[in-house]
């Protein structure tokens, strides 16, 4: 019979593949996801036998915060669904893409009939099996038709769509994903091929105006995103950072350009007078579809800070003029002089003040002192730029599923 490896949600079966003929879907996982699951077998008698083994498991919502930074969403699904139909040449489904949302969304993962058939031919598992457990009678017109036609093109629709649309429905956050790797690691392939990184091609190469700014963001994803930390990767040097200050990061988007980068690249511009110049220049660029440019998101914290400059102290909105990233820091954690802004020198082309945190390289070796996430140090900032930077990623990612693919901002 061979030995079976299983995709599963709760007690639903997404994929499934025989000996060394699988797909790898160990990007969904961290490799502290390693734990033991049950896996179902049936003894001499054919009554159910359960035994935990080793294999990946992890929660749909944190599946679902990686499958982001894979270009996978539910909105992607309804033109993944579209361009399927297209490419069989199906004028009619035999369900609409809404009703399939409608029935994934609302299936009960943990109460579907967990025991499967280990072995069907070709284009016969989703008619078998899957069908009846999502309910579908309830959903098509044709009921007899709608089993069968659905079996093929359901088979050759990638399981992760399913799994964002079942996301749909935030009550499903909690289930399981389990990865039952162990029959094939045991019997064909050794365990070590399940235990690899991210493909270079799926992590995104973060660039900065300093190096500095690298290690902040990097330490921020470990301390607070740590489910998707392993996609992103920075520019690893200590001394003579080549892209130190907005100029210089503009000049190397220039030449990302014109070589034709094929890694994913994300560009971040501080948010002040100098990186908003440089961030509308690098707009103008005719930027490759796997890179994207940002500036640190605007926030409400900047709208009144305290600043210093030839008028005397004020209270002003930083945001486009002062705000780099130390600025998302808590400025007041263990700190007994109020945060401020020093104007340093004036931007002509914007008729704007550049400005420049005081004290900024003290509140970065605090938050690199960090060795765990104190319950005091207030976070909130850096959750919404950490948050900003994945959202550009996701749409990098989404990309590849894109025809054609369209030039970046």
């Amino acid at each position: 019979m061979g030995s079976m490896i299983y995709l599963t949600i709760g007690h639903l079966e997404i994929d499934w593949g025989k000996n060394n003929f699988f797909n790898d879907h160990s990007a969904l996982f961290r490799r502290s996801d390693i734990q033991r699951i049950p896996y179902r077998y049936v003894d001499d008698d054919g009554a159910p036998l359960i035994e935990m083994k080793e294999g990946y498991s992890c929660s749909l919502g944190t599946v679902l915060k990686r499958l982001s930074l894979l270009g996978y969403s539910a909105e992607g699904a309804k033109r993944a669904f579209e361009r399927s139909l297209a490419e069989e040449a199906i004028e009619t489904p035999p369900i609409t893409f809404e009703a399939l949302a409608t029935a994934l969304a609302a299936v009960d993962a943990t109460n579907v009939n967990p025991d499967y058939n280990d072995d069907y031919d070709p284009g016969q598992f989703f008619s078998r099996e899957i069908y009846d457990r999502l309910e579908l009678d309830r959903f098509v017109e044709d009921k007899r038709a709608a089993r069968y036609d659905l079996d093929t093109f359901m088979e050759n629709f990638e399981p992760y769509w399913l799994l964002c649309l079942m996301a749909e429905n935030p009550a499903n956050h909690a289930l399981t994903v389990n990865w039952g790797f162990s029959d094939v690691a045991e019997n064909y392939t050794g365990r070590d091929i399940f235990l690899h990184n991210l493909e270079p091609g799926s992590k995104f190469l973060i660039v900065t105006e300093g190096s500095s700014d690298g290690r902040l963001l990097a330490k921020a994803l470990v301390l607070l995103r740590p489910e998707v930390a392993d996609f992103f990767s920075f520019v690893d040097m200590e001394e003579g950072y080549p892209f130190s200050g907005a100029g210089n990061l503009y000049r190397f988007c220039q030449g990302l350009v014109s070589i034709g980068i094929q890694n994913q690249v994300l560009v971040i511009y501080d948010n002040d007078a100098e990186g908003r110049a440089r961030h509308g220049d690098t707009g103008k660029l005719l930027l490759p579809s796997n890179m994207r440019v940002m500036r640190l998101p605007s926030l409400r914290d900047f709208e009144r800070f305290s600043t210093v400059g030839p008028n005397g102290p004020s209270l002003d909105d930083i945001s486009g003029r002062a705000a780099a990233v130390e600025c998302y820091l808590d400025l007041r954690w263990r700190m007994t002089d109020e945060p401020k802004v020093r104007w340093t020198s004036y931007n002509k082309s914007l008729g704007l003040y550049q400005g420049e945190l005081i004290n900024k390289a003290i509140y970065a070796r605090q938050f690199l002192d960090l060795r765990q996430r104190e319950e005091d140090y207030k976070f909130t900032k850096l959750e919404a730029l950490l948050d900003t930077i994945i959202g550009e990623c996701s749409i990098i990612a989404a990309r590849r599923f894109e025809e054609p693919a369209h030039p970046g901002r």
